[in-house]
């Protein structure tokens, strides 16, 4: 197969994303993992004219943008009732006297999009590693060993 027919091949196949699902005043919020374009137009948006960045706008668009899946925020009665001047102007908006619900909401879509693993997770892998591992170096170019020691 060669390269243009793999990747004719993958534009088709459905992508698996990680979600989550977080309870926010009674209501299910599912929150679904950024794709790699998702994740670069929010960084985009999030500039304004003069190339600034604003991290709140920013986390505005990735909530947006993470459950708009199942959420109408573009939806015209919710902008105007909000008075919001578009989709990314509502997550603040609408959790305006819920800041607890927005943050549970913002840390469900940080945490679906993580892609650093924990402390933990890195033990378990090296615990579970058939590899060996070096010994540990006491200086540059230096280890330690019982020779060194006597």
């Amino acid at each position: 197969m060669s390269k243009l027919e793999k990747y004719l091949a993958k534009a088709q196949e459905p992508v698996q994303r990680q979600t989550g699902s977080v309870l926010i005043d009674g209501d299910e919020w599912n929150v679904r993992e950024l794709t790699f374009s998702e994740s670069r137009q929010s960084f985009k948006l999030a500039e304004d004219a003069n190339g600034r960045f604003d991290t709140f706008r920013y986390n505005d668009i990735r909530i947006v943008k993470a459950t708009e899946h199942e959420f109408p925020w573009n939806n015209m009665e919710l902008l105007k009732a909000y008075k919001a001047k578009d989709k990314y102007d509502l997550p603040v908006k609408l959790f305006e006297h819920n800041q607890a619900g927005y943050q549970a909401l913002l840390d469900k879509v940080n945490e679906v999009n993580a892609k650093v693993k924990t402390e933990q997770e890195v033990v378990d892998d090296l615990k579970n590693s058939s590899e060996p591992t070096e010994n540990p170096a006491t200086s540059v170019g230096h280890s330690s060993t019982e020779e060194d020691d006597q």
